[in-house]
């Protein structure tokens, strides 16, 4: 049988989220490679219930690696990973992190701009 979490239980976990990334950041990886890294502002986001909307959307980064964005992880300033295994897609894709890159693509060539355009994690 699952572990069933209270909602109250869920909430103050992705408020001590909230607190302890502060201004963190987006690492987007394609397989083991770092393709980039999105910068926050902090609080970089609310909680709703269940569930962590991120505000500061949209936000923009160079790419410094060329690949197909496959994931992602959020890390505090000290680069401490805070949630790891994020799942990315393009807009309207259901992923926790949607991205553009105004090819509607994951795909990212170095130098290009990648573009944070809504984020959404829901705890269970």
């Amino acid at each position: 049988m699952a572990v069933v979490y209270s909602t109250a239980a869920i909430t103050a976990r992705l408020n001590s989220m909230v607190t302890a990334i502060g201004a963190g950041s987006f690492l987007l990886y394609a397989g083991g490679t770092l393709v980039a890294t999105i910068a926050l502002t902090s609080p970089y986001g609310t909680v709703d219930s269940t569930t962590l909307t991120f505000a500061t959307t949209p936000i923009t980064a160079t790419a410094v690696a060329t690949g197909t964005v496959t994931g992602a992880v959020l890390v505090n300033s000290d680069g401490t990973i805070g949630i790891s295994s994020l799942t990315v897609g393009i807009p309207t894709s259901g992923s926790q992190i949607e991205l553009g890159n105004g090819l509607n693509t994951l795909y990212v060539t170095s130098g290009q701009t990648v573009s944070l355009l809504g984020a959404q994690i829901v705890g269970s």
